[in-house]
């Protein structure tokens, strides 16, 4: 019942936010605000999609081969690929089906598998907070409601670490820790060194895709809020954090488009923000598709699934 319900308020969330938006910012405005971009909009945000799932890929090719089991880059970019398709709902979920990949072809247990899973979103998190500090340090306008969710979150960071250098028994001795715990200190370090250019190509993104509007955003403003706006957007009350994302956008980014007025300029960051989602979500289709259609990713459906893997040309 709750699996059925799950999807069911995600998109009322979606709905419910972009009715909201819309209804704040005129559709004319959104209109107008779409014939102010560069024509270099679509095919560079297009690009640096692409660049994001290497990054990606490249990512989790390090941390399964460390702390589960070594994988080719070849195979974790059909995967990676092959799972947009179901990522475009929920990133975890995404993230899931490489957990089967690696129970399929390399006998890895399922909870092992999904202590790597949770090792990569924690290290997600962990980026973030860092850059989002950078942000912090460097920024001389800060909110105090940003100040207070990175102090929350820095209650929680500390709470990780402990329990990490620790290692208590009653969590040791769940395997679905077993990752997260092993990797101990080093192991966190090494991951986040490696999520670099994952998190920097994300920025980049943002940047790049607000700049073709016009909205010249302060680098030390975008590596403060960004993070948090990446974070909202993989919360699960949205489908693929459609709504919050623009929400959030125009929360943080509205001020430095360009407009007479203010409702000019959220229009901007509105269709800004919208226009790169689309972008995204069309590549990252194309690639599930793509890879959806490899030997690779179809063997794992068969009873041979473990064979055809291992001897997909």
């Amino acid at each position: 019942m709750r699996k059925k319900f799950g999807p069911l308020l995600a998109w009322a969330g979606t709905i419910a936010i972009l009715v909201y938006l819309f209804r704040k910012i005129p559709v004319a405005d959104v209109w107008n605000a779409m014939h102010t971009a560069a024509w270099w909009a679509i095919p560079a945000s297009a690009i640096i999609v692409l660049a994001v799932y290497l990054a990606d890929s490249f990512a989790i090719l390090k941390t399964f081969g460390w702390f589960v089991a070594p994988l080719s880059y070849r195979e974790v970019l059909v995967v990676r690929g092959a799972t947009y398709l179901l990522a475009l709902v929920n990133y975890a979920v995404g993230q899931g089906a490489i957990i089967y990949f690696v129970n399929r072809t390399r006998k890895i247990p399922i909870l092992r598998g999904t202590a790597a899973v949770l090792l990569v979103m924690g290290i997600n998190v962990l980026m973030l907070l860092v850059l989002a500090t950078v942000g912090l340090v460097a920024s001389s306008d800060v909110s105090g409601g940003v100040r207070t969710v990175l102090l929350t979150a820095y209650g929680g960071l500390i709470v990780y670490i402990l329990l990490v250098a620790l290692r208590p028994r009653w969590l040791a001795n769940r395997p679905v820790f077993d990752v997260l715990l092993s990797a101990g200190l080093t192991g966190h370090l090494r991951c986040m060194l490696v999520r670099v250019p994952h998190i920097c190509t994300l920025l980049a993104l943002s940047w790049v895709s607000m700049a073709a509007f016009g909205v010249v955003l302060p680098v030390t403003k975008a590596v403060l809020c960004l993070p948090i706006v990446y974070f909202v957007t993989v919360l699960p009350i949205s489908v693929q954090g459609l709504g919050t994302t623009q929400a959030m956008m125009i929360l943080f980014f509205a001020e430095y488009a360009p407009g007479a007025t203010t409702g000019a300029r959220e229009a901007v960051v509105l269709t800004a923000s919208l226009l790169t989602q689309v972008v995204a979500n069309f590549i990252q289709i194309f690639i599930g598709l793509v890879c959806m259609r490899s030997q690779l990713a179809r063997g794992l459906g068969g009873r041979n699934g473990a064979a055809a893997a291992k001897g997909s040309p």
